[in-house]
């Protein structure tokens, strides 16, 4: 993720949250400059509305975007809904364009810590309420990456884990969470009592 690692979350456009959102790490709009609710919300490290920071690290985002839809697909998962099911690293395509999170997706490291999970989702990216991303066996949260080339929509409590990198916008329902980076490459982000961590190394 390059320069965007140390983000909790990126928008194109704009940055929007309601409640008590906290971002441990950055927050970051470019090239718009509007970024409102914090506070109440808190981003730890710092906040750049149209800066420098924030635009190095959305083009970061979108090389990192472009790179994951690169990769060839090493499986074509039957099914358009990731939850119930456990994977190994690789690069997963789906049997339709709109793909779901229902319960609970388990991502498996098979004790490589440098092994890459690449969800390439040729529409849009919803994720159910209360369901959850799980690593086990060393899968890091940074190689997790969601390509996804349309619009991405966390549902409430859901459990996130890796970089969502969405074309269009992103829009988290309450209480939703994450560890990685969420960019909105061409739109805005909503938040709602959000918990996002930035994950700047691949030790957690």
């Amino acid at each position: 993720m390059g320069l965007a690692k140390t983000f909790g979350v990126l928008s194109y456009t704009t940055l929007t949250s309601t409640g008590a959102t906290v971002v441990t790490g950055s927050c970051g709009t470019c090239p718009g400059t509007a970024i409102t609710g914090f506070p109440p919300g808190l981003c730890t490290v710092s906040t750049s509305a149209g800066g420098t920071a924030a635009c190095n690290a959305e083009f970061a985002c979108l090389t990192a975007y472009n790179t994951a839809l690169s990769n060839p697909s090493t499986s074509a998962l039957p099914s358009p809904n990731l939850g119930g099911i456990t994977l190994p690293p690789g690069v997963y395509t789906f049997p339709t364009s709109a793909v779901t999170l229902s319960g609970t997706l388990t991502l498996n490291g098979t004790a490589n810590p440098n092994g890459q999970f690449i969800f390439k989702i040729t529409s849009t990216f919803a994720s159910a309420a209360n369901s959850k991303v799980v690593r086990i066996n060393g899968a890091q949260a940074c190689n997790v990456y969601f390509v996804v080339r349309s619009s991405a929509t966390i549902g409430q409590a859901s459990a996130m884990q890796g970089n969502v990198l969405a074309y269009a916008s992103i829009s988290a329902s309450n209480a939703a969470s994450n560890r990685g980076t969420w960019c909105a490459l061409n739109g805005a982000v909503t938040l709602i009592n959000n918990k996002l961590t930035a994950q700047t190394t691949c030790s957690t």
